[in-house]
């Protein structure tokens, strides 16, 4: 068994789920290829206002990449590189997907789910989850992209720490160097995390898009910045009517109904 990635549609509410239980939601390369299709499906639906990836269960967000598959996808230098561009290509599709994406972290993190989850915009755990990149116990290198990722959220001297180390730390910690942004009772994680998700789902779809795309823009060096998608994406705000909406309810006293136009 090689595991799979299910996309589970519940209303305007798009959940991603790692399934690979048998091996705590380890990432295989036939996960990684799923899960870049299966985001691109999402980024495709108009109707999807927000986002959930997580693991299967409560026991794991997902036990890193399947090892197992290392010897025979990840020996050579060649096929080495070969795997590590399909995870990037996974990644890179939940990082594309238009609206907001929250990573629900039970249990195990490890290795390339860190990665994975850094691809997310909220990150949200119990306060049972652990994390770790144990990449110096396999003497193989952490992707570059990813080494980038991980600095740029926690900064160098944390990302020193993960990786030197290759230790294992728990939530207050990985909340401490910011990366995760919520800790909850694991009773609790579903329900707050489909609570936040709520909050966002009655916000304006627009605005939501508009605010992520120029969030990301602002983090990434300011030559490389697309500065007419911004004002695009700002200017199509403005111009909705949603907007009207928006203003109609607050002048009325009443909850908008925004329809993403």
């Amino acid at each position: 068994m090689s595991g799979s990635v299910d996309l589970v549609k519940k209303g305007q509410l798009a959940y991603l789920y790692l399934n690979n239980p048998e091996k705590k939601n380890a990432i295989s390369a036939e996960m990684w290829e799923q899960l870049a299709a299966r985001a691109a499906e999402v980024s495709a639906d108009q109707d999807v206002r927000a986002t959930v990836l997580r693991g299967y269960g409560t026991s794991a967000f997902a036990a890193g990449a399947d090892i197992s598959q290392f010897e025979s996808r990840r020996s050579a230098s060649s096929r080495g590189s070969n795997y590590d561009d399909l995870t990037e290509s996974a990644i890179a599709a939940v990082k594309a997907i238009p609206v907001p994406v929250i990573a629900l972290v039970h249990g195990f993190c490890l290795g390339g789910a860190v990665s994975l989850a850094l691809a997310c915009d909220l990150r949200f755990a119990s306060h049972d989850a652990s994390f770790a990149i144990p990449a110096a116990r396999l003497g193989i290198s952490y992707p570059t992209p990813a080494i980038g990722r991980l600095v740029a959220q926690i900064g160098a001297s944390n990302a020193k720490y993960l990786l030197f180390s290759a230790k294992r730390i728990d939530a207050q910690s990985a909340k401490e160097m910011h990366l995760i942004d919520k800790i909850f009772r694991q009773e609790e994680l579903d329900l707050q995390t489909d609570k936040f998700v709520d909050l966002l789902i009655e916000n304006a779809p627009l605005s939501l898009k508009a605010a992520k795309y120029i969030i990301d823009q602002n983090v990434i060096e300011e030559s490389k910045r697309d500065i007419d998608k911004i004002h695009s994406a700002a200017r199509s705000c403005f111009e909705s009517e949603d907007y009207k909406e928006g203003v109609r309810a607050f002048m009325e006293s009443r909850k908008p109904a925004f329809q993403g136009k």
